[in-house]
């Protein structure tokens, strides 16, 4: 199972190195498998991070092989977009259009195109005529949070005291305010969400003081 998945990080790396000219002839019908490829490099690395036990020399190698594997995707994806505009619905589906999402999702170290990508998002949202999305929520909170503002959807929680089970939301706007935008796009209410993560990173029911967390992000 770990060879597969190193495998598919593997893969990825190469196709974001990949030389400028062959990306330019190439067409933008199989943009969707590459997105896939893509998130599966991205989701193999994050599926084996253990938040319980990040300090432990298998666990940072693992780190630095995400740190490789978001960069290498971030700058396919700016290629992508470059070449063939935002993924879209209509054109690609919707899987290639969540896939896109998440590779923005996960560009941390490049909050340029964070942003470029949100503004596309919602660009495509708008010719739809539909209202915000969950993907827009998210990816809106990620920038705020790394501008320093305040989120609007509460989707960003981190450890203050750096224990992987006491988790604190990022600052947010007024809280009922956060709550009720959370309801209309179908979200749990926040501290519902924030039990939700602190199950998924398997915390013990009253949490604990003896693990340390550094957040990898949603």
């Amino acid at each position: 199972m770990y060879r597969a998945s190193f495998a598919a990080a593997l893969l990825a790396a190469g196709l974001a190195a990949l030389p400028a000219t062959t990306l330019a002839a190439e067409s933008c019908d199989g943009v969707g498998a590459e997105l896939a490829t893509m998130v599966q490099a991205d989701q193999a690395i994050r599926n084996r991070i253990d938040l319980l036990d990040q300090l432990s020399a298998p666990q940072q190698k693992l780190a630095g092989y995400m740190t490789l594997v978001d960069r290498t995707n971030t700058a396919r994806l700016k290629t992508i977009v470059a070449r063939c505009g935002w993924p879209a619905r209509e054109k690609h589906g919707k899987q290639a259009e969540d896939d896109a999402w998440l590779l923005a999702q996960h560009a941390d170290r490049d909050l340029a195109f964070q942003k470029r990508a949100l503004a596309l998002i919602e660009e495509a949202i708008l010719a739809r005529g539909d209202s915000v999305d969950r993907n827009f929520a998210y990816l809106h909170d990620r920038v705020a949070v790394a501008e320093g503002r305040p989120q609007r959807y509460g989707t960003q929680l981190y450890s203050p005291s750096g224990k992987a089970c006491s988790l604190e939301f990022r600052p947010l706007d007024k809280r009922e305010q956060v709550d009720a935008r959370r309801a209309q796009l179908n979200l749990p209410p926040l501290e519902s969400y924030r039990k939700m993560v602190l199950d998924l990173q398997h915390c013990p029911a009253a949490g604990s003081d003896d693990y340390h967390y550094a957040p990898p992000g949603v």
